[in-house]
């Protein structure tokens, strides 16, 4: 599935696979690392959901899973975030384009 650009709630979000499983999840981490050469600064693992933030380009973002949502990616400010994280979020679906866990 190639990611996609949504706007919730005010802020943009990145759907990399709106039905994956914790497997999936991981190979888009590893694509995020490889592809990006970003490195996960704070990861907290529950029992439904992660959530593993990072820098893009200065901006901090989260790579999310939830088992009900997917795995996206959005700014890690969330409802509080403004222009210049909606833009990144923007330019790392332009990035990831053509990606997928199974590369």
């Amino acid at each position: 599935m190639n990611p996609t650009l949504r706007n919730h709630v005010g802020y943009n979000e990145a759907v990399l696979d709106d039905d994956a499983s914790f497997e999936e999840f991981h190979r888009w981490a590893d694509i995020l690392a490889d592809r990006l050469k970003i490195s996960f600064t704070k990861k907290l693992d529950d029992f439904e959901a992660l959530y593993w933030d990072f820098l893009y380009k200065g901006t901090a973002l989260t790579l999310s899973f939830n088992i009900f949502n997917g795995v996206s990616v959005f700014p890690s400010l969330e409802e509080k975030s403004d222009h210049f994280e909606n833009a990144a979020i923007a330019e790392l679906v332009d990035a990831l384009k053509d990606a997928s866990p199974e590369e």
